[in-house]
Formats: structure tokens, C-alpha cells, sequence
């Protein structure tokens, strides 16, 4: 669908790589747009597959799958949110059907959808609830793929909870969410076993420094602070310990 510059400024515009105007500051320091196309190559071609949005929050994931084919429903709890992504599918003129539900009680039948997507969602929520109800609501031979932040760099988890909220640095978590530890990862790999691959395409962690301190004000630490993060992300073992993580799971196609 071809939307003219002025029209997107007026009322938002997605793309099928998840540009979102007032979302690019953000996706761009944080190298997302990379881990969009990465995650949506695991899940393969989406047209005319049903797909469930989790955690869908202003929607523009959402739109980007619908624009890429998907029959789309998505939840969140935020009804505000809901709102917001109501009226931005509707801009860009794509069907997807918004439900406010908690991840840890979909109201779905058994067996509902064929792939499964979602952005910083899994660390919100009762990941032993909700971890059953993906294996309930998947399709047997169903994919899920989740873009999650990781708990496994210590220093970035001292700073997080020893700087952010201080120094002026600001906070943007509060206390009933943490990154991905171990033992979530654990509580994943029990509900998909054998079936549950986590993948570090990229490293996210100077870039940080951008993001939350020089917050993009020069452009030559911006590319600095990015070729770290290429230089740090070329050793395999380095980017597990970066703080962004995609976790792939399958549903077998045996039914019990």
C-alpha cells in the first residue's frame, strides 16, 4: 500500500521491517530492526498463516506481520495501548484483531494458531503460566519466536540495578519484571523439551551508553560505540552476553 510521506507523519506508519517513527530513536540504538529480520526469518514465510501477537503494546509488530501476509490477533493488557494500535492498523490499512488478556489466561481454543511472535513480553509475565499456554494454543509443528532481553552479563545486571534510576540516568523497568535468567530459560526448556533454542545474533551493550547517557547527542560516539558492539559481537562467545536474545521454540507434532 503506498502512503505518502505526509500521511505517515499525521497517522503513523509502519513497514514490513517494523520501522515505526515514533519508535525508531529507540529501535535503532538498540540494533532491532536487525533482530526483527533475524526473528522473522526463524519463523519463516507468514502469509496466510494465524498468527498471535503477544504483548502486542501500540501494535506496530503487529502491523508489520499483517503487512507481511499474517491473519493477525494480538493482546496486552494496557487498554490505552490497544487503543493506539487499533487506530494504527487501521492507518495502515491492515485487519488485526486487539484483545485486552493477560498472557498467563488466553482465551483461545487448544491448537489455534500456526506461529507465535512477540517483543519483550516473556519477562513480564508468570513464564511457568505462560509458557503452558503457548504449548496449548500452538499448533502441533507451531513456532514461537520471542526478541527478549538476557540476564546472563553480570555487569550490565549491576548496572541495571545499582545506576539505572540514578546519577540521572534514567529507569525505564520497574520491580515486577527482570531480564531472562537461567532459570527462566530452564522453566522454557521444560514446557518445549528439546525444542527450545535461544540465539544471539548480535551484541547490545556499549550501545546502551548511547541510549541511556549520551542519548544519540553525537554522531561520532554513536558510531563508535556501535563498532564496539560490531568488533565485541564478531567473537561467537561474546554475544551470549549481550543483552538482547531471541528464544525459538516448537511445538512437536505428536499429539499426546
Amino acid at each position: 500500500m503506498q502512503v505518502d510521506e505526509e500521511r505517515a507523519t499525521a497517522e503513523g506508519f509502519v513497514r514490513e521491517d517494523g520501522w515505526y517513527a515514533p519508535y525508531d530513536y529507540w529501535l535503532t540504538l538498540w540494533g532491532l530492526y536487525d533482530l526483527y529480520a533475524y526473528a522473522l526469518a526463524l519463523l519463516g514465510n507468514v502469509k496466510d498463516k494465524v498468527l498471535l501477537d503477544c504483548g502486542c503494546g501500540p501494535g506496530h509488530t503487529s502491523v508489520m506481520l499483517a503487512k507481511r501476509g499474517a491473519t493477525v490477533t494480538a493482546f496486552d493488557t494496557a487498554a490505552g495501548q490497544l487503543d493506539t494500535a487499533r487506530r494504527l492498523a487501521k492507518a495502515n490499512g491492515v485487519d488485526v484483531v486487539f484483545l485486552c488478556q493477560p498472557f498467563e489466561e488466553l482465551d483461545f481454543p487448544d491448537e489455534s494458531f500456526d506461529v507465535v511472535f512477540g517483543t519483550f513480553v516473556l519477562h513480564h509475565v508468570d513464564l511457568l503460566k505462560a509458557s503452558r499456554q503457548l504449548v496449548r494454543v500452538l499448533k502441533p509443528g507451531g513456532k514461537a519466536v520471542f526478541i527478549e532481553n538476557s540476564a546472563l552479563n553480570p555487569l550490565l545486571m549491576a548496572a541495571r540495578s545499582k545506576v539505572c534510576g540514578k546519577f540521572g540516568v534514567p529507569q525505564y523497568s520497574d520491580d515486577h519484571e527482570h531480564p531472562l535468567t537461567r532459570r527462566d530459560i530452564a522453566t522454557l526448556q521444560s514446557a518445549f523439551p528439546g525444542a527450545c533454542t535461544i540465539h544471539f545474533p548480535s551484541f547490545l551493550f556499549f550501545r546502551l551508553l548511547d541510549f541511556y547517557v549520551f542519548k544519540k547527542r553525537w554522531a561520532w560516539m554513536t558510531a563508535l560505540l556501535q563498532r564496539c558492539d560490531q568488533a565485541a559481537g564478531s567473537i561467537p562467545f561474546v554475544r551470549r552476553y549481550g543483552y538482547l536474545q531471541i528464544v525459538e521454540l516448537r511445538k512437536g507434532t505428536s499429539r499426546a
